[in-house]
């Protein structure tokens, strides 16, 4: 009996591996290449090609890197085009900050609905400052339209007055690149209009039977979803079914997201390849049970081929009814590869099937290899692939069929190692990581992957046939939905079931994975050349660490980061010795759903690593200051919260209060407490002096009773002053005038003209000005007479609308400031 390692046949070379696989894996790296680094031209990289083909061809090995190399430019070649698009003179991007203009042409995606709100992609034919101006035009707009009553479909040729503004980021570490998203979709603009400026256009002709099958199979789905919700009873299971049969995860609620989130279970709410393997798995052990009664098909070992033939109709069909998005199709793409492979008797070679699944995809759409849902699905299935692999490496030599506990076993380490491979990634983009995974796929996926996805697509299926049967089918899908439900409830209620992390860096990810890639090799025979991988990954992860706590832990110097939170204000201030205070977190006021402190703030403070915050300061609570730290009070843990002594009337001053008192959270108020000494850094509280009476809060009374703090480190003092107007700066420099000179002034009220008076900038004379405002907000912020007074006295001016982020850093021999736009 031959030991482990000791078989030659499974022994990894190179020239063992797929002939796929390098081209698959050069053609990923000429689009990341392209993305990363544009500036870089395909001369430059056909010349590190063709050096690093030459040296291997020299070595006389891995000659199948010259197709490698070309996949890599095309790569290249493909990306290029989304992430430096030259757009024509006639594009409808040309017409952005014009004020109202007219855009016409016909939607290009199924319009969203949300409360009073239409969401919808419009390929735009026709554009100009007025409708009798507008002129033959190109582009995708991405239009919202508020308050209309009407349906509008896929396909609906449209008119209407709208406002364009460019795709813009909120630039800030760590945060989500929504240009680059929405660039590679070839969207670079969007616009908003009420339902009274939309006008419906005439059809030419018969709409294209693309367009008719489209809309058929939406409004299906639509009448389907609707049903489950009408038979099924309870909200939470018809929800959930609703998003496994069509996709629309529309009526599962936030909390609903985080229980699966946090019990491991999310990636059961998105279509993706899980489902449709389930799908063609069903499908596929039912064709042939049923080709099994021909014998004249069982004997010459045709009811497999003809099975897998049969099983792409039932993949198909679902993919389209449950919405056919962006992850459903690749995952279509890479299962429908895979079938084919089996017709084709090369099913064992999953490898490669991969391989070409993945190259197909990035071939029709390149920009996928950014998506989320691409790279989880792929890393999964490669990790289940490589797991499989070992385990028929150490059962290779056992003769006797599996017992019911060995495929239990097997279940559970395909669970496992699709968590393994996912979860750096899950890390990354969701700051999560569930350790009770492995328990809810067990109960998950019989129930509501191989039970409840079956029975729902058997009822719509009967739906237009036998309603009473296709309710029965979906009454009893609730029913086993139910159980699971409650079951990830009581999970995502332990805490020590999931926790909250940090988000990794590039750098540690792509050593975690080296770290299994070389256990991989070494089991696969080459285990010099596997240790040496996992050592030196090792090397360069613990490298990586000592020197983030060194610079968290052992560091002198103060930074402030003003973050760019739209038109409001965040900072965080970073001590010695690891100490952090966030200083106001954004907000919007109105009915803006966007949260500041979940999507710009939070991502921020976990890319830099931070999960606990020793104080937050809110400076006075408005909403452009305050709203977002409800989440963040929610999802870090805060040493001490630090407010005036005003009582908003708000319902988000209502709603942050509660979660202060739940988290049991220190209260201090100013006046009442002078300051703050963490990390040998004074933070001294200069204002206010007194509280605005109960119910006399105006929203000048509370900008002028904001808290104003000054930082002093070294040579350098850092003035936060609030939103403090005229008459609060006067009453400032009357009570603190001694105390304010500052080399660094956070500009007060966001650069409004009633802030920034003269008699306050003579006491603080600033060299250098931030002013945190929102680009092109409605207030005109900061104002020209407010900008020509810092110009005048010759401040550096520094503003987040422009240059993103500014970081302030500050040693004891001065400080400069650095911006992430470099503006």
């Amino acid at each position: 009996m031959s030991r482990l390692g000791e078989d030659h046949g499974t022994t990894l070379t190179p020239g063992s591996l797929p002939p796929l696989v390098f081209p698959a894996i050069a053609l990923g790296c000429g689009i990341a290449a392209g993305e990363a680094f544009p500036e870089v031209s395909l001369p430059v990289w056909g010349c590190c090609l063709g050096a690093g083909v030459g040296a291997i061809v020299i070595r006389k090995e891995l000659l199948g890197s010259v197709p490698a190399a070309l996949f890599f430019v095309l790569g290249h070649v493909l990306i290029s085009s989304l992430v430096r698009p030259a757009l024509p003179h006639d594009h409808v991007a040309e017409l952005c900050n014009r004020g109202r203009v007219w855009v016409e042409g016909r939607i290009s995606s199924v319009p969203e609905q949300h409360g009073q709100r239409i969401r919808f992609d419009l390929t735009v034919e026709r554009a100009g400052q007025t409708r009798k101006e507008s002129g033959a035009a190109r582009g995708k707009v991405r239009l919202s339209i508020y308050y209309y009553s009407h349906d509008l479909r896929f396909g609906d040729p449209i008119g209407c007055q709208t406002v364009l503004k460019p795709i813009r980021n909120f630039n800030n570490p760590g945060g989500f690149d929504y240009t680059r998203h929405m660039g590679l979709r070839k969207i670079h603009c969007s616009g908003w209009a009420r339902g009274d400026h939309l006008v419906r256009l005439p059809r030419d002709g018969d709409p294209d039977m693309a367009v008719v099958l489209v809309n058929r199979v939406n409004n299906y789905r639509n009448r389907f979803a609707a049903y489950i919700r009408k038979t099924v009873h309870s909200p939470d299971a018809a929800a959930v079914l609703t998003a496994l049969v069509t996709g629309d995860r529309s009526a599962i609620t936030r909390e609903l997201k985080a229980v699966f989130a946090k019990s491991g279970a999310g990636h059961i709410l998105a279509i993706s390849g899980l489902h449709l393997s389930i799908v063609a798995f069903v499908s596929f052990q039912g064709f042939i049970r049923l080709f099994s009664l021909w014998p004249r098909l069982l004997i010459p070992g045709y009811s497999r081929k003809i099975a897998a033939v049969f099983t792409l109709g039932p993949l198909i069909l679902y993919a389209l009814l449950s919405g056919f998005s962006a992850s459903t199709r690749r995952a279509l793409i890479m299962i429908v590869i895979v079938m084919v492979s089996h017709v084709l008797e090369k099913e064992a070679d999953t490898l490669n099937s991969l391989a070409a699944a993945f190259m197909a995809i990035l071939l029709v759409e390149p920009g996928a290899l950014f998506s989320v849902s691409f790279q989880l699905s792929f890393v999964a299935v490669l990790f289940i692939v490589g797991g499989v692999s070992l385990a028929r490496e150490i059962l290779k030599e056992r003769k006797t069929p599996p017992s019911i506990i060995q495929k239990l076993g097997m279940f559970a380490m395909i669970s496992a190692c699709a968590i393994l491979g996912t979860q750096p990634l899950v890390m990354h983009y969701f700051n999560l990581i569930s350790f009770a995974g492995i328990l809810t796929n067990f109960v998950l996926i019989p129930g509501a992957g191989f039970m409840a996805v079956p029975l729902g697509l058997f009822a719509l299926i009967f739906y237009p046939v036998s309603v009473s049967l296709s309710g029965f089918l979906l009454t009893v899908a609730g029913f086993i939905l139910e159980p699971c439900i409650w079951l990830l409830r009581w999970v995502s209620s332990i805490s020590m079931f999931w926790a909250r992390t940090v988000t990794p860096d590039y750098c540690e990810i792509c050593c975690y994975y080296l770290v299994f890639s070389g256990l991989f090799i070494a089991v696969k025979g080459r285990r010099r050349t596997g240790l040496g991988v996992m050592v030196a990954a090792l090397v360069i992860l613990g490298a990586r660490e000592a020197v983030w706590i060194k610079q968290r832990f052992f560091n002198r110097e103060l930074s402030v980061f003003v973050l760019d939170v739209g038109q409001g204000s965040a900072a965080l201030i970073e001590m010695p010795q690891g100490k952090r205070v966030l200083v106001d977190a954004g907000g919007f006021s109105g009915s803006s759903t966007f949260d500041p402190g979940e999507r710009l703030v939070a991502p921020f403070l976990r890319q830099r690593k931070i999960l606990t915050l020793d104080a937050v300061i809110l400076t006075h609570p408005e909403s452009d200051h305050m709203d977002g730290f409800i989440y963040i009070l929610e999802n870090f843990r805060v040493g001490r919260f630090i407010k005036n002594g005003d009582q908003g009337r708000s319902a988000s001053y209502k709603e942050l209060m509660a979660v202060v008192e739940k988290r049991g959270v220190r209260i201090d108020t100013v006046p009442g407490i002078e300051g703050l000494d963490l990390g040998g850094i004074p933070l001294e509280f200069l204002y206010p002096l007194l509280s605005v009476e109960p119910g006399r809060e105006s929203a000048g009374e509370l900008n002028n009773n904001s808290i104003v703090f000054k930082l002093t480190h070294g040579k350098t003092g850092i003035l936060f002053p609030g939103d403090l107007l005229e008459q609060g700066e006067r009453s400032l420099v009357l009570a603190r005038g001694d105390r304010l000179a500052s080399t660094i002034l956070i500009a007060p009220h966001h650069g409004s003209s009633s802030s920034s008076s003269d008699f306050f900038l003579d006491q603080v004379a600033p060299e250098s000005v931030i002013i945190s405002c929102g680009w092109r907000n409605r207030y005109g912020f900061p104002h020209a007479s407010v900008v020509k007074r810092y110009r005048n006295r010759g401040c550096n001016l520094f503003r987040t609308d422009r240059s993103g982020a500014v970081q302030i850093l500050c040693t004891d021999s001065g400080c400069r400031m650095l911006t992430l736009k470099g503006e």
